[in-house]
């Protein structure tokens, strides 16, 4: 259950930042270039980065906080 709310969290940042990203080549009347395809495929790793930069500082403290009690 966990993790369909996270996987269902993660698909709709990534398809309101797709959304944005093609709303502004349809504002600009550009289409979609080499840049806007560029764009949207970060659109669907940036949030991938930020669970990896959240998971980071999760094993940090826990690291931390197991060597402090071992020593």
């Amino acid at each position: 259950m966990f993790e369909a709310a996270i996987v269902l969290l993660y698909g709709l940042v990534a398809a309101a930042a797709m959304a944005v990203t093609l709303l502004e080549g349809w504002a600009n009347h550009d289409g979609l270039t080499f840049h806007r395809v560029a764009g949207l495929f970060a659109c669907l790793l940036w949030p991938l980065t930020l669970l990896v930069f959240i998971l980071h500082g999760g094993v940090v403290r826990l690291l931390t906080r197991l060597s402090r009690s071992a020593a």
